[in-house]
């Protein structure tokens, strides 16, 4: 088998990211005529590591072809693998010599994070008390707290938060989304423990919600590590999703919460926090090239930090982007690969600390 040699690589899902493939081969036929840079999309079965080749879209200024390439150097994954024969063929990609792959995790333990979170200094300014979900963590949080969140450490899809409210005769109301039940207070520990299956959930204080159209407000914000190989905020979204409807807001957060900041700009604020909690997971995670901060907000507008992901997988939320920001988060993709190529950051095989925090040990 003849096999060609590229520069880049970049791992996508066939079946769930059909909707950023087109733009990709679009805007990096663009970016690789601009820097002579060869590259190759592909996806993680279409790789063959005893052969350290790749059947895969190869891209040479505006020639695509379809073809056959080795493994090159450097390499950012957009995909989210769950399946346990894609999650060891990632394992092992990873370890390879002379390979580096940036963003080989694209979901976390949100346990793990929080917790290295609240190591942070000023943390207590964005991160609600938060606990890993058990009998005897249910009953002090039920104690000291009239409102609870409840979200699941890991997840596929857009987590559901549950809120479990205090009722004024002291029994409770557990919803999800905009579905409500009564649970008696006698009864709480027991119906939690049955509803979650065993699933390991994280616990955290709750707040009364800041809501917009009915519904709580969230803000995504998304990073990425840019030309400069520093991290730098992509766009911020307002957004449905965790605790009610999956959907985006055509306004902005700063229009949305500008009477409340004064005119202030939140989006500052939001940006000021999310670098700071990028730059301090790089610390205990390697090899992050981007990342998705959800926040939400309570009645005075400020913004608690929420759920941790990497590379957005949701097609309906990257579709609902406007152009400019489904640019550049492909823009920053490719300029950091070039920002490594060009500094010559590259180790011999790849450490396996991001086991720590990622999904399923991949």
């Amino acid at each position: 088998m003849q096999t060609e040699t590229v520069d880049f690589g970049f791992i996508y899902n066939a079946k769930k990211q059909q909707h950023i493939f087109p733009k990709m081969i679009d805007h990096f036929s663009k970016l690789s005529e601009e820097y002579n840079i060869r590259t190759v999309l592909f996806t993680l079965q279409n790789l063959d590591l005893e052969e350290q080749a790749i059947s895969g879209t190869i891209i040479e200024g505006d020639r695509v072809s379809q073809g056959f390439c080795e493994l090159p150097p450097l390499i950012y994954n957009f995909a989210l693998h769950s399946t346990e024969d894609k999650i060891g063929k990632m394992r092992n990609l990873r370890k390879m010599e002379n390979i580096m792959v940036i963003n080989p995790v694209n979901r976390f333990v949100q346990g793990i994070i929080f917790e290295m979170l609240a190591s942070l200094t000023g943390s207590e300014q964005f991160l609600l008390p938060s606990a890993t979900l058990n009998a005897a963590t249910l009953t002090e949080y039920l104690h000291k707290y009239d409102t609870l969140f409840l979200l699941p450490e890991k997840t596929f899809y857009p987590p559901k938060a549950v809120v479990i409210k205090k009722t004024r005769n002291d029994n409770y109301m557990i919803c999800i989304g905009q579905n409500g039940q009564i649970c008696e207070k006698n009864d709480i520990v027991n119906y939690i423990e049955k509803m979650t299956s065993n699933k390991k959930h994280i616990l955290m204080k709750g707040i009364e919600c800041f809501k917009w159209e009915s519904d709580p407000l969230e803000a995504r914000v998304y990073l990425q590590k840019d030309a400069n190989g520093e991290w730098s905020v992509t766009t911020i979204t307002a957004k449905h999703g965790i605790f009610s409807r999956n959907a985006f807001y055509h306004a902005t957060i700063s229009s949305i919460l500008r009477d409340l900041y004064h005119n202030k700009n939140v989006e500052e604020t939001l940006a000021d926090i999310s670098l700071r909690i990028a730059g301090f997971l790089d610390f205990y995670i390697p090899f992050m090239g981007s990342c998705t901060l959800d926040y939400i907000f309570d009645e005075n507008g400020c913004p608690y930090l929420i759920y941790v992901a990497g590379f957005e997988q949701d097609s309906y939320l990257y579709h609902h982007m406007d152009s400019e920001a489904q640019s550049n988060l492909l823009n920053n993709a490719f300029h950091y690969l070039l920002f490594l190529m060009h500094n010559h950051v590259m180790e011999r095989g790849q450490q396996n600390e991001v086991d720590k925090s990622g999904e399923r040990g991949c």
